[in-house]
């Protein structure tokens, strides 16, 4: 196992970290999802035994059951491991909310101290009511009590956001969206080089884009092929993101025992500055040739949204765009079947044109979900 010093955190962290949020799940009676516990003491365990020492998880993972079962899971090994975790700042209506999560994360994780508290999904959108309602101090407060070891935030803003919120606090690592596709989206590589220059340790999330890079197209992996490196898809892309030196720990959201056997083989030697130019120019291509295959170019700004009937624009059109990219024909029909059924689907749209003069790509939004709602029900 490759490991890399992570800021004044008191031990180096595994390259390859372990995010929870994926572990196989089964029904509870009340119709919602919780982690198979059995089946996360085997993951969890096996990855300890293989040496990975970084484990993720959040507050609403897996209805809200992730942290427990990542706390049972763990238990025996707790002082061999770092566990993260995040305060669901989306969830948060006043101050007192602030300590009313971070005690309940503290029970729910069966310790005393969270090694790593991160503000969940922090950017300019909730910033300002983070700080208005004492949030520096919060964390001021947590770490003096030792109830964190490190505070950082996730984020999944542009640049500017991002930029915006590392600058607000002494934080001690975040953690963002980096893949080959988002090079240059979201926080993108002039963030990551941006935290580096600060000193802050960055974790890496969807860095195979939830598992879509791992299933190359064709066009794709006959770039691949055509190196005659023998690398699979999901090498690529963890070597791509290894190789930015500022980047200590890279999550993968493994739910099988193959999942994880592979990465191990993949990370036993990644080391950063190892790329070629040669090999980035490879990854470039794999971009442009993504690109060829979009279906509607929405960058996912949300800018669009709310829409008055709760039409979830973005997403819909991410499904729509994943079926020729990552060809998902049939997981993307589910995805969006299921925001049918919620209510939320584009059979709701009453052409209002609201989202349209928001739009920064001019996307013809009503059109196009009338189209994409077709194609899922042809």
């Amino acid at each position: 196992m490759v490991y890399r010093d992570f800021g004044t955190l008191d031990r180096p962290v595994s390259l390859l970290g372990f995010g929870c949020m994926r572990l196989p799940t089964e029904p509870t009676p009340d119709g919602d999802k919780r982690p198979i516990q059995a089946e996360a003491n085997r993951l969890l365990r096996a990855a300890v035994d293989a040496g990975v020492n970084y484990f993720d998880t959040a507050y609403p993972y897996t209805g809200g059951f992730n942290e427990a079962a990542v706390a049972e899971a763990l238990r025996d090994v707790r002082h061999q491991v770092t566990i993260a975790t995040k305060l669901p700042i989306f969830m948060v209506k006043e101050a007192a909310d602030l300590d009313r999560f971070l005690n309940e994360q503290l029970e729910r994780l069966q310790t005393n101290k969270i090694d790593i508290y991160l503000i969940h999904g922090l950017g300019l959108k909730r910033l300002d009511l983070f700080l208005e309602l004492g949030g520096r101090e919060f964390l001021d407060r947590a770490l003096a009590q030792g109830k964190i070891g490190m505070a950082g935030f996730s984020c999944h803003d542009g640049y500017d956001g991002f930029q915006k919120t590392l600058d607000s606090y002494d934080w001690g690592m975040t953690q963002v969206q980096f893949n080959i596709m988002d090079k240059f989206n979201q926080a993108s590589v002039k963030g990551i080089e941006y935290a580096g220059k600060k000193n802050v340790p960055v974790v890496i999330m969807e860095g195979l884009r939830g598992g879509d890079l791992a299933r190359a197209p064709k066009a794709v992996q006959d770039i691949y092929d055509a190196t005659g490196k023998g690398w699979t898809a999901p090498e690529w892309g963890f070597r791509f993101i290894a190789d930015y030196p500022q980047v200590k720990c890279i999550l993968s959201g493994m739910n099988t025992m193959e999942q994880l056997t592979d990465n191990l083989r993949i990370f036993s030697d990644l080391v950063p500055n190892a790329f070629t130019q040669a090999e980035f120019d490879v990854c470039d291509r794999v971009r442009e040739t993504y690109e060829t295959l979009i279906q509607v170019p929405c960058t996912g700004c949300s800018y669009c949204q709310p829409c008055p009937q709760n039409v979830r624009i973005p997403y819909i059109m991410t499904q729509y765009n994943r079926v020729t990219m990552f060809d998902a024909m049939e997981d993307s029909k589910k995805l969006y079947d299921d925001t049918v059924a919620s209510g939320r689907g584009a059979d709701q749209c009453v052409q209002c044109g609201l989202c349209e003069p928001k739009c920064p790509q001019n996307i013809p939004i009503i059109e196009k979900l009338q189209e994409i709602h077709r194609f899922f029900n042809r």
